[in-house]
């Protein structure tokens, strides 16, 4: 899947956000969704997703899309894949479908109700690289706390520094991540919150979803001509190379995007 640098982007110009949710079974993917568009727009808790589904809604002015996937297991065997073949097509190809003409970011939703180690992080890692290592300059950590006590004495923050393995996968992302709570407190406005930071996220890129041949998670360069999406000679090659430094560098965990 492969990336195009266009011109800087507010989200209050763009008709329609589109976002894709993934994360493992059970991480709350469909209730942070039903939270953002503000209705019951995917399966309540407890039910399992089998298909990539899709939902809108006017959300602070904006138009935003959201594609719910299909989640891996919670727990595999050391040297087995967490999700099946199945599961993997559905969450490529079948968001791909409902995202169309590309996604401009990934939501990779983990649960704060369950440890979080070494194995969680590879298979996060895993799916989110099935979009291709770009998608890591598109993908924020929105981390689903359904009972505040469960932070304790400690900060969301802190939660994150204490823990290596949270902490390298937000590294990944650019030390992009937000949270949303069962219950919000008074005042707070955690959904104006996220589509804040994926402003940042999504300024001036956007990537396309659409499976090409040859490359069953992944899509080809956009070649639009003209302004800053396709410009070509010494100015274009020399942007191109700049943004391929900064993928590699995000994929090291340095975040550069």
């Amino acid at each position: 899947m492969s990336f195009s640098q266009g011109s800087a982007m507010s989200l209050s110009d763009s008709p329609e956000l589109r976002l894709i949710l993934i994360g493992e079974k059970e991480a709350g993917k469909s209730a942070a969704g039903n939270a953002i568009l503000g209705k019951k727009a995917f399966d309540a808790v407890g039910m399992r997703t089998r298909a990539s589904l899709q939902n809108q809604a006017v959300v602070r002015g904006q138009l935003l899309t959201l594609v719910d996937t299909p989640g891996w297991e919670w727990f595999s065997l050391r040297g087995t894949p967490a999700s099946s073949s199945a599961v993997r097509r559905e969450m490529v190809a079948g968001s791909a479908e409902l995202c169309q003409p590309g996604a401009h970011g990934l939501l990779l939703v983990v649960p704060l109700a369950y440890s979080f180690g070494e194995r969680e992080r590879q298979a996060a890692e895993e799916h989110v690289e099935m979009f291709g290592q770009r998608a890591w300059c598109h993908t924020l950590v929105l981390f689903t706390i359904f009972d505040r006590r469960r932070l304790r004495d400690s900060s969301l923050e802190e939660e994150v520094e204490d823990n290596d393995e949270l902490q390298a996968l937000v590294d990944k992302c650019g030390g992009r991540y937000h949270a949303m709570y069962g219950k919000p407190r008074r005042g707070e406005d955690l959904v104006g919150e996220l589509l804040g930071k994926i402003q940042g996220m999504v300024e001036g890129k956007r990537w396309s979803t659409a499976p090409q041949s040859g490359d069953p998670a992944g899509g080809q360069e956009d070649g639009r001509g003209g302004g800053a999406e396709g410009r070509g000679g010494e100015d274009g090659e020399r942007e191109g190379a700049e943004e391929d430094e900064g993928v590699t560098e995000a994929a090291r965990g340095g975040g550069r995007c």
